[in-house]
């Protein structure tokens, strides 16, 4: 298939993960930039491997060639080619978030009970797999150990990639070793279907990671952690919704990619 340019607006940027190949790569979740606007996902993106005027930041556009994948069904999957990506124009807050309220706005809001269903026969080319999710109430935010096997083979991957010799001379341009996370964060929540029992689904947003590197070796860091994705996000005077995303071997089974929680102000008053 031959490559073709996207022009996106990067909305998440998922914690980078360490293969069984000891390849490190994050996926990136953007919507496309023209009249009708279109979900992507950019999957491998070696984010901590690309040059300083290249890496890009959330809500950032984005010009990049890209291909379809062979292995994912998904219909918003494209795999980014090395030494494409143009980073542009970074879209700011102003005026209540009205340009990326005018870029999201025309995504469609199915429920999160919806998007499980579609997704229970497997992934598909019609099938969407990311999407923009309204929740009944703000969440709840759970913070538990992972499972102690998977840490120890993230550790052991962990460990192999630190102990590759560097390629430089000069050891302060050796990139920072990569940190397994030994927690895990979820939102628990209850989608606008009637009848919803809830979710639970991890948080991938890198913005999470970050967050806990910095609080962590506080005695209250969970109570800092909630406090920014309950109390911070979720505040009265905020219109939050969730960018969801779903994995290509698990399709019903959907993260939280990241929160979309612009101050409360329609459309037509943020344009004001």
């Amino acid at each position: 298939m031959e490559p073709s340019t996207k022009r996106v607006m990067i909305l998440v940027k998922a914690a980078p993960v360490l293969t069984s190949q000891l390849e490190e790569s994050m996926c990136v979740a953007a919507v496309t930039l023209g009249q009708d606007p279109e979900w992507i996902r950019l999957h491998p993106v070696p984010f901590r491997d690309l040059a300083d005027d290249t890496r890009f930041r959330k809500y950032q556009e984005v010009t990049v060639d890209v291909v379809r994948p062979r292995s994912d069904r998904r219909p918003e999957s494209w795999i980014p080619l090395e030494g494409t990506l143009i980073p542009g124009e970074t879209i700011g807050t102003d005026h209540s978030w009205s340009t990326r309220r005018q870029r999201l706005a025309g995504l469609p809001r199915p429920t999160m009970c919806e998007l499980v269903k579609l997704n229970r026969a497997g992934s598909g080319p019609s099938t969407p797999s990311l999407a923009v999710i309204k929740t009944l109430e703000p969440p709840e935010f759970e913070v538990t150990m992972r499972d102690p096997e998977q840490l120890a083979k993230w550790r052991h991957r962990a460990d192999a990639i630190a102990a590759w010799p560097s390629l430089f001379d000069d050891p302060d341009t050796k990139k920072p070793d990569f940190e397994v996370v030994p927690w895990r964060f979820r939102y628990k929540y209850r989608c606008l279907a009637p009848g919803c029992n809830s979710h639970s689904q991890t948080i991938i947003d890198w913005e999470a990671v970050a967050l806990w590197r910095n609080v962590r070796h506080r005695n209250d860091w969970q109570e800092q952690m909630r406090y920014k994705f309950v109390d911070k996000l979720w505040a009265v005077d905020r219109e939050t919704e969730l960018f969801v995303g779903n994995q290509e071997q698990h399709p019903h089974s959907f993260l939280v990619l990241g929160v979309f929680w612009p101050p409360k102000a329609s459309l037509q008053q943020s344009l004001q």
